[in-house]
């Protein structure tokens, strides 16, 4: 074989290959990743707004993937090449416009089809980067202004892997009949919190202010108040997430009490939970302290069960609603005590990862300062506190619940 017919089989070869590509759908992934091994889909995000909406979903390796549109009815599909599920995905409707419902199937192929229905004609981008723990697909989804393709949106389908309840809205409706506020006095039983200088304990404290809180809000009509402890014992952070949904709190605030190596520090502070990183380096400080007294106590890690929790997109819309909760109480308690910060602050708080319950953390003063530390001591200081997050909740009550929106 001379030359010429070498070159020529060589282009036809290249030329089948490309061909394949094509045909298949599949975007191509790096030169250095193409004999890459199964991957699994490991968590999932919205992030955006109505005008442009991202799907993030985090991978553990570069697989190959396609993403294309449907019409009558419209959607959006995305095939992962070669791609388990680590986890559960929120199956059922979805209120993130212009998504309207997510769904998933893995296929007898080794793909996972992850499907999205959208309310109206959107374009679509996509694009594969890697990043330090592992890969991240990203999905935008702009629509387009021409409105619906057609015929309504069928009813998500159930996956063969959820169970009978796979349909059901990713946010419970709010509860018919009192609005539940579960509240979470910090630390507890051998986990005595922050100690101050004169030996007050933060969970004597917090307990006290959360008693107050509840004797409020049970005297509010149409509320009702749950403490997840109400004397000294330690209770592990995931049960006192459990308490909340086994009461389907349509809230859930956790009570602290900062500390501070200097003892001039003083002021309340509000957390939200963050999955992308704390807002400050304050933040994220506290976080790790507050985690790490489960373990330090005799708690069991909770990092595999809340794995799952991060598939959950219902988180998302639970996180702008926590957002506007905590903002609403540190104003109130600006009037009592001079915050930290003027802002609401966030991290990886684990007591804060219910996906589908707006939750919030108020460091209500730093222990840790003398003058706080009396302060905290005394049952009139302990009722403005609990007044000052009594009336952020109910301004939080009467923007949302009342409108038929708490958890939705």
């Amino acid at each position: 074989m001379n030359s010429k017919q070498l070159s020529r089989r060589g282009f036809i070869l290249k030329l089948g290959a490309l061909a394949g590509a094509v045909a298949s759908g599949f975007n191509s992934v790096p030169a250095w990743a193409a004999e890459a091994v199964a991957g699994r889909l490991t968590g999932a995000n919205l992030t955006g707004t109505a005008d442009k909406l991202n799907f993030l979903l985090q991978l553990d390796a570069p697989i190959a993937y396609k993403v294309f549109t449907l019409d009558k009815p419209d959607r959006v599909v995305i095939d992962l090449k070669n791609t388990t599920m680590q986890g559960k995905l929120k199956q059922g409707a979805h209120d993130r416009k212009p998504i309207t419902g997510i769904r998933y199937s893995e296929r007898d192929d080794g793909s996972l089809r992850v499907v999205l229905d959208v309310a109206e004609q959107v374009a679509i981008k996509s694009s594969l980067a890697a990043e330090s723990n592992g890969h991240l697909l990203t999905v935008s989804l702009n629509p387009t202004g021409k409105g619906s393709s057609g015929n309504k949106p069928k009813k998500p389908k159930k996956s063969t892997q959820e169970s009978d309840k796979s349909d059901s809205p990713a946010t419970p409706a709010p509860s018919k009949g009192k609005f539940i506020v579960v509240i979470d006095p910090g630390h507890g039983g051998r986990d005595p919190g922050a100690v101050g200088a004169n030996g007050t304990q933060e969970k004597e404290v917090v307990l006290q202010v959360a008693r107050k809180l509840k004797a409020r809000i049970d005297r509010e009509k149409g509320m009702k108040a749950i403490l997840t402890r109400d004397s000294d014992k330690f209770i592990p952070l995931r049960e006192r997430m459990d308490i909340a949904h086994k009461h389907k709190a349509d809230l859930f605030v956790s009570v602290h009490a900062d500390a501070n190596p200097s003892t001039r520090v003083s002021g309340s502070s509000v957390y939200i939970l963050s999955e992308n990183g704390a807002s400050s380096e304050a933040a994220r400080l506290l976080a790790e302290s507050e985690n790490s007294y489960e373990l330090k106590f005799g708690g069991r890690n909770t990092s595999d069960k809340i794995a799952s929790v991060l598939l959950d997109l219902s988180q998302n819309a639970m996180m702008d609603r926590s957002l506007s909760l905590a903002k609403g109480i540190l104003n109130e308690l600006a009037k009592v005590n001079n915050p930290l910060r003027r802002r609401v602050e966030s991290a990886r708080f684990v007591v804060l990862r219910s996906p589908d319950i707006p939750s919030m953390l108020v460091e209500t003063a730093f222990i840790s300062n003398p003058t706080e530390e009396k302060r905290l001591r005394t049952a009139e200081y302990q009722q403005k506190l609990a007044s000052a997050m009594f009336q952020g909740i109910k301004r939080y009550q009467i923007a949302y619940a009342e409108s038929g929106q708490a958890n939705t």
